[in-house]
């Protein structure tokens, strides 16, 4: 069984406006507590947020790892 569930979030992806801030407030209070929500989870396992892509994060130590550049087919093998 599949089961989607769509939270409510500032913008859409790849929105480039201020509303994908981390620190922008005009939002539907849902929004703002998804986007904590989702800011906490990636933090508490090593992520950094980029401040103006509210879905955009690094992880810590990125530049430690070797650059791989595959696939999809790739990377399901």
């Amino acid at each position: 069984m599949i089961c989607l569930l769509k939270l409510e979030m500032p913008t859409a992806f790849d929105d480039f406006t201020e509303k994908a801030y981390h620190s922008y407030q005009n939002l539907p209070h849902a929004a703002i507590q998804n986007r904590k929500l989702l800011l906490e989870v990636m933090m508490t396992h090593g992520f950094i947020p980029y401040e103006s892509e509210w879905w955009h994060y690094d992880y810590q130590g990125w530049r430690n790892y070797k650059l791989t550049d595959l696939s999809f087919n790739e990377l399901s093998q």
